[in-house]
């Protein structure tokens, strides 16, 4: 009952108090009009996934607010200590910390309602489709604006029951903020730069890993059950906190004893979830893992391999994080093949024959150590595991054709280091054409290049594709188009999108021949930058995080150059073939009229003696006709070889002006 009279005091109270109600009103109203300010840019800005990123800022800005009403209100009640008078007085103190931290709670999962009406409001009127990505905005919610504010209340009631009404403890507060808010891995971004995701420093943090990118396409928000683990420690460790300093007014030893019990149990329970926390972190959003796995590469060291043997079939079972990759093999000449298998996922035995045989590992390259080459089925039982390159958590899983999830016959790494200190994907699939039957036990699959067949997926290609997590699909004119939940509805902008993609391979075919005659029926669209390829049974096109729609012009601009690279193999020097891709991609835009937002050469020849030929290659080419131009670019292509210079362009350019 004396409960219930406290939870009503303090009901009233919090609900009369001006500075509770401006901190809360205030937060709608800060977070409206940034909400509004992202909504405006001058650019048609689409990426509304990061648009929550928002969130973390605007409760950076109001949690210090929360802490000094709770400091003030819980100090000044113990400035009068009107529970010093009974013989419960430390029971009475702990129910008033539990009314005031109850009413806190219901009062800021009323605000948690508003803040998530707005944003379930925002997405259905932006056109996003109904989908899981719905139920993942109220986590993020929970997981960076309801438990961060919860926890203010904690703060301040500790440092009320540690300094009382002395002005020092105001100090101690701003200092609490700054250094455990939501943005203290970006005010401290040089030493959580450094921390992965299975460091203990993760502990440190409850905040993102960016304020800017909270978001990625198929795998959701930044939110986890390590995320939450650490919350929970957080938690753990205030509570434990508030009850050691509240212990000075614990009368009774009897108080005293059951006080100190449950700091213990607390106690282990935060080192418990703190340590569980660290085990289920992910890698997805850990810029330290990702710079690691990039490191890794750059100093990886090319290795023999014997690939005396060719793969005849896969048949992969994929169950949770668990594969089981049956490979039957042809024309084996070698005891000892070597595949190539993501580094990052850890094997647990290789069988042949039944019987698990030894190997070892060099990076991505796998040896086997058979004691007969007679053998015709190699089985890889190995697990996912989420890394800094390869995305593969419980909630989604990208793993792409180029990179080796499955054991390929290759004979370098996934990744090769280039000059910019970044590495490049080494599978080239205009070079490599082999193509392998497949089969593919999964559930949950959102997307695969392969075929559905009763219970599985199946089909005969050089290269599968499969992707989990949040995504949409749409049918459109015999093409299955799939692309991220947090993109607007794309039914009705799927037609200019392909017509234009239709375009540019008709094009390019008729300078160049390829092995791709037609659009893929399956288009993957990807916003990461890492992956784009394209097989003759799949296109996966990359936005390269740009964030404007799909159908902005500037954004459509980038498909012609784009499809050019992944489309046609690279022959010559690499400036003249970026050269020849830039000049092609205008001809295309000249002739159907696309805009053109960059018409100058794309190679670095501002001030050197190359400026004024290749400005002048640009103005006699555009001077042509179609045919001529056509005729040009494919002869420049075709003949174009190591020692081309702009010469041989020149030259080039001059036979076709006498013809």
């Amino acid at each position: 009952m004396r409960f219930k009279y406290l939870f009503l005091f303090y009901f009233n109270n919090i609900r009369r108090n001006k500075l509770y109600l401006i901190t809360s009103i205030g937060f709608i109203l800060v977070l409206s009009i940034r909400i509004l300010m992202h909504m405006n840019t001058w650019f048609d800005q689409e990426n509304y996934s990061d648009l929550l990123a928002e969130i973390v800022l605007v409760v950076q800005m109001v949690s210090i607010l929360y802490m000094i009403y709770f400091y003030n209100s819980f100090s000044n009640e113990l400035k009068f200590g009107v529970h010093n008078f009974f013989v419960d007085g430390y029971k009475i103190l702990l129910e008033k910390i539990t009314a005031l931290l109850f009413v806190h709670f219901l009062f800021q999962a009323f605000l948690l309602s508003i803040v998530y009406i707005i944003f379930f409001i925002l997405y259905l009127f932006v056109g996003v489709e109904w989908s899981s990505i719905y139920l993942s905005v109220f986590r993020y919610l929970t997981d960076y604006m309801f438990f961060p504010l919860l926890l203010t209340a904690l703060i301040g009631i500790i440092f009320a029951l540690i300094f009382g009404r002395h002005k020092i403890s105001i100090i101690f507060i701003l200092l609490t903020w700054f250094f455990t808010g939501g943005i203290n891995q970006e005010v401290f971004a040089s030493f959580f730069k450094g921390v992965g995701s299975t460091d203990w420093e993760t502990l440190l943090s409850i905040g993102p890993n960016s304020i800017y990118t909270v978001y990625k396409s198929y795998m959701g928000f930044n939110t986890n059950i390590g995320l939450e683990l650490r919350i929970l420690s957080w938690l753990l460790l205030l509570l434990l906190l508030l009850l050691v300093v509240s212990t000075k007014w614990a009368i009774i030893k009897r108080e005293r004893h059951k006080a100190w019990v449950i700091v213990l149990a607390l106690l282990l329970f935060s080192f418990g979830t703190g340590y569980l926390s660290i085990q289920y972190n992910t890698s997805t959003f850990n810029l330290s893992d990702h710079s690691y796995e990039i490191e890794k590469y750059r100093h990886m060291k090319e290795t023999e391999v014997d690939l005396n043997y060719n793969i005849e079939s896969y048949r992969i079972i994929l169950e949770g994080n668990q594969i089981d990759a049956e490979i039957e093999l042809k024309d084996m000449n070698t005891k000892n093949p070597s595949f190539q298998l993501y580094h990052g996922f850890p094997i647990e035995k290789i069988i042949i024959d039944g019987e698990d045989v030894s190997y070892y590992r060099e990076g991505d390259i796998v040896h086997i150590e058979s004691p007969t080459e007679h053998f015709t089925k190699i089985n890889f039982n190995y697990e996912l595991k989420d890394t800094g390159l390869i995305y593969s958590e419980k909630g989604g899983t990208i793993l792409l054709a180029d990179q080796a999830w499955y054991p390929k016959k290759r004979e370098e790494h996934i990744y090769t280091a280039n000059e910019d200190g970044d590495i490049d994907v080494t599978d080239d699939f205009l070079k490599v054409n082999e193509r392998y039957h497949f089969k593919l036990f999964a559930e949950g699959i959102l997307f695969t290049n392969l075929q559905s067949v009763d219970n599985h997926f199946e089909g005969e290609v050089s290269g599968v594709s499969i992707v989990k997590g949040q995504g949409n699909q749409l049918d459109y004119k015999g093409y299955e188009v799939t692309y991220p939940a947090d993109w607007p509805d794309m039914s009705s902008r799927t037609e200019e999108v392909i017509s234009r993609l239709e375009i540019i391979f008709e094009e390019v075919n008729q300078i160049v021949h390829t092995d791709f005659n037609e659009l893929p029926s399956k288009i993957l669209y990807l916003t990461d930058g890492r992956s784009a390829f394209l097989h003759k049974d799949h296109l996966v096109y990359n936005t390269s995080g740009i964030t404007t729609a799909i159908t902005d012009p500037e954004t459509l601009s980038a498909f012609d150059e784009n499809l050019i690279k992944i489309m046609v193999e690279p022959k010559g020097p690499t400036l003249m073939f970026d050269e020849w891709v830039n000049i092609t991609s205008l001809m295309i835009k000249g002739e159907y009229d696309f805009p053109v937002f960059f018409q100058s050469p794309v190679i670095d020849i501002l001030g050197t003696s190359s400026e004024e030929r290749v400005n002048a290659i640009h103005a006699e080419f555009g001077l042509w006709d179609i045919d001529k131009k056509r005729s040009f670019l494919k002869e420049w292509y075709q003949e174009m070889d190591e020692t081309w210079t702009w010469d041989d362009v020149e030259a080039l350019m001059e036979a076709r002006k006498t013809q």
